[in-house]
C-alpha cells in the first residue's frame, strides 16, 4: 500500500501521515472514535533529534500529542511497537477525558524527582550524635565499627605501602584525623545488602583454613554487622533529618557463630596464692593486688572496680555495693547488685581502707564520665596486673575479665547458675550459662568394680 501523505490537521494542528500497511487514515477516522486504540494508529510519531555529532537520530518509541480543552502535550508511549502504543495513547487520552489534565499529567507524565544526594558517613554519625539515642560511649563504638566496614568495601587501605597504612593510628601527628575524615566522607548508600554478604564472605575467607582462626573471625564479623545494624533502627532513622539510602540490613541475615564458651586455664586459689606471695608485699604493685581481689573475689568488671568508692563497700556486713553514682553508669539495670564477700577479701579491703585518703577503692586519676574510650583512673594499676596475669599463663585479650568469668565459675559450682547470674550481674542467664561459666567440677561415670566385671561378661 502506497504511503499516505503527511498533512497538517487544522483542528489539531499535528503533523500526521504515518505509514500504515493495513488500513488509510480516513479510514481509521471513519470507523473508529478517540476510544479506540484504531483511532490513535494514525497519530504516533516518532520524533527526532539532533545528537552531539550533530547527526539527526530517531527516537525509537512511539510519542503521540494530544489536545483537549484548549491544552496540548505530548505523550511517550515507551514503545516502539505500534499496536501497543496505540493502546497507551487510547488509555492517555480516557483518563485525560475523564481526569482532566493534572491528573493525567501527574500519571503519564510525572515531572522528573531531582536526584537525592545521599548523605555520608560523616553526617550519619553527626546526625546519630545529635539525637542522642545512644549512649556516647557506644555511639563511638558503632561508629568504630561503622567505618571499618565502609573502609573495607570502599578498599580504602588497599594498596597502602606500610608507613601509609600506619599512619591511621598516628593519633598524635593528625594521621588519625586525615583516615577519619577521608572515611566519613563517603556516601552511605555503599553500605547494601550484597555488599555487606561480600565483606563477611571475604571477612571470613581471608584467614584461610585454620578452623579456630575461622570461628573467631567469625565472631568478630557478626559482631560488627550486629552493632551497625543497631545504628539503622528505624526508631532512630525515623528522627534523622537527611536522605538515607534503603536500610542495608531490612533483609540481611547475621549467622550466629555460637558462644565463646570459657574455658578455664588456671587454678584460682594458686593464682590468689601467688598474687598474695608476690604483689601484696610490695608497694608499687600492692594495688595490682587490690583489684585482683575486686575482680576474683566479688567478679567486677573492671569500669565497676575502677569507679568503685569505698561508700559502697560495707565491711560490716560483707557486701559490695554496685549502684549508679555521679561517676558511673551500670552497663544494664541488673548490673546493679550487692555481693557478697568472703571473710579473707573483706580484711584485705579493710587494710587497704586503713589510711587511704581517696573516695575511690583504687588508687588512681579523677574520673572522666563523659569519655567515649575506654578510659580507666587506675590505668596504670591495670596494666600491671595484666603483665602479672601473663607471666602465671592468663594470656587472654581481656585478662581482666577472665577473673571475673573465674568468679562466676567458682559461684556456679558451689551454689548453680542463678547465684552466677545474680553474682556477675547478667539480665539473662543464656548469658552466663554460654559464655562466663566454666566447669569447676568432675562429672565422671562410676561403675562398682563387680558390676563392671559382670557386664564386662555379658
Amino acid at each position: 500500500m502506497d504511503e499516505v501523505p503527511k498533512v497538517e490537521d487544522s483542528q489539531n494542528r499535528t503533523a500526521t501521515g504515518q505509514t500504515n500497511p493495513s488500513v488509510s487514515d480516513s479510514q481509521l477516522r471513519q470507523r473508529a472514535s478517540k476510544t479506540h486504540q484504531d483511532y490513535w494508529k494514525t497519530r504516533l510519531k516518532r520524533r527526532s533529534y539532533v545528537d552531539r555529532q550533530g547527526v539527526r537520530a530517531e527516537v525509537p518509541e512511539y510519542q503521540v500529542r494530544i489536545f483537549h480543552l484548549g491544552r496540548e502535550a505530548w505523550f511517550n508511549t515507551d514503545t516502539a511497537n505500534q499496536a501497543a502504543a496505540a493502546i497507551k495513547a487510547r488509555d492517555v487520552w480516557v483518563h485525560l477525558a475523564a481526569n482532566g489534565w493534572e491528573a493525567t499529567l501527574a500519571k503519564f507524565k510525572p515531572e522528573p524527582e531531582a536526584k537525592r544526594q545521599v548523605c555520608t558517613l560523616g553526617e550519619f554519625l553527626a546526625e546519630a550524635a545529635r539525637i542522642g539515642h545512644l549512649k556516647p560511649k557506644t555511639l563511638a563504638n558503632y561508629a568504630v565499627k561503622l567505618r571499618k566496614l565502609i573502609a573495607d568495601i570502599a578498599g580504602a587501605n588497599k594498596g597502602l605501602k606500610q608507613k601509609q597504612a600506619r599512619a591511621r593510628f598516628d593519633y598524635a601527628s593528625g594521621g588519625r584525623k586525615a583516615w577519619v575524615e577521608q572515611i566519613e566522607s563517603r556516601r552511605l548508600d555503599l553500605l547494601t545488602h550484597d555488599s555487606l554478604v561480600s565483606w563477611r564472605n571475604g571477612y571470613v575467607a581471608k584467614v584461610g583454613a585454620d578452623m579456630a582462626k575461622r570461628k573467631s573471625a567469625e565472631r568478630t564479623s557478626a559482631s560488627i554487622l550486629r552493632c551497625t545494624r543497631a545504628l539503622f533502627n528505624p526508631e532512630l532513622t525515623r528522627l534523622m533529618k537527611l536522605t538515607l539510602p534503603a536500610n542495608p540490613f531490612e533483609n540481611l541475615s547475621i549467622k550466629d557463630p555460637g558462644p565463646q564458651r570459657y574455658q578455664s586455664k588456671v587454678n584460682p586459689a594458686w593464682l590468689l596464692a601467688c598474687a598474695a606471695k608476690e604483689l601484696k608485699p610490695k608497694k608499687p604493685l600492692r594495688q595490682a593486688y587490690l583489684a585482683l581481689c575486686l575482680a576474683l573475689w566479688a567478679g567486677l568488671r573492671r569500669k565497676e572496680a575502677d569507679l568503685l568508692t569505698w561508700k559502697q563497700v560495707d565491711l560490716e556486713e560483707g557486701l559490695i555495693h554496685i549502684r549508679r553514682t555521679e561517676h558511673f553508669e551500670p552497663k544494664t539495670e541488673e548490673s546493679q547488685r550487692n555481693i557478697d564477700i568472703p571473710a579473707a577479701a573483706v580484711d584485705a579491703l579493710r587494710k587497704f581502707k586503713k589510711g587511704c585518703t581517696s573516695e575511690f577503692v583504687l588508687e588512681g586519676n579523677d574520673p572522666h564520665p563523659t569519655a567515649t574510650y575506654d578510659y580507666y583512673r587506675a590505668d596504670h594499676t591495670w596494666r600491671r596486673l595484666i603483665e602479672w596475669l601473663k607471666g602465671k599463663g592468663i594470656t587472654d585479650v581481656k585478662a581482666i575479665h577472665s577473673l571475673r568469668k573465674e568468679s562466676g565459675s567458682l559461684i556456679a559450682a558451689s551454689f548453680g547458675i542463678e547465684a552466677a547470674r545474680q553474682h556477675l550481674g547478667h539480665r539473662d542467664i543464656s548469658t552466663t550459662s554460654a559464655h562466663y561459666v566454666g566447669k569447676k567440677m568432675r562429672f565422671e561415670v562410676k561403675l562398682d568394680a563387680e558390676e563392671a566385671k559382670l557386664r564386662a561378661v555379658e
